[in-house]
């Protein structure tokens, strides 16, 4: 199977520079060529083409190579999130962008702490790292707070969803 991401003139720079994480791809028997602003992925395992090119694709959304790496493990996966989609205006995005971002940064790094996954905002989207079901418990914190809900409410929801996450795997 093959697949071919473009990424920004830098971010394809930078890839080339990313020797850990480029032996980690060649690990799973997976070929990544880079030809200017487009990655080659090569593989047998459409498994592994599909790791990679979530892999490459957070790396070019901003995130370091350590962080783009966990991509590589099954039990990780990425989410990118439109802020697009909840604000029709520049303006607007911008706003709720800062309402995801919080003051000096604090709201995104609770959501990432107590969700333990990474999350990067750039451009129109933000993107999220973690383990599947902390995942989908992060993504759904960001849309709530794009969609207007406040910030206790939005913590609150993760705690009683990580309880219950807790709880289901523990009957």
């Amino acid at each position: 199977m093959e697949e071919n991401v473009m990424m920004t003139s830098k971010r394809a720079y930078e890839l080339k520079a990313q020797k850990k994480l480029l032996d980690k791809i060649t690990g799973l028997g997976v070929e990544v060529g880079l030809d200017g602003n487009e990655v080659h992925i090569k593989s047998h395992s459409a498994t592994n083409v599909l790791l990679v090119k979530n892999a490459v694709l957070a790396f070019n959304r901003g995130f370091d190579a350590a962080a783009s790496a966990l991509l590589l493990d099954e039990a990780y996966d990425l989410a990118i999130i439109n802020v697009g989609d909840y604000a029709g205006s520049q303006k607007r995005q911008v706003e709720l962008k800062g309402r995801v971002i919080g003051s000096r940064g604090l709201i995104k790094k609770r959501l990432s702490m107590q969700t333990a996954c990474s999350i990067k905002i750039s451009g129109k989207t933000i993107s999220i790292i973690g383990p599947y079901q902390n995942l989908s418990i992060a993504v759904e914190a960001v849309e709530m707070l794009l969609n207007g809900a406040k910030h206790d409410r939005v913590f609150s929801t993760i705690n009683r969803r990580k309880l219950e996450a807790y709880s289901n795997g523990n009957s």
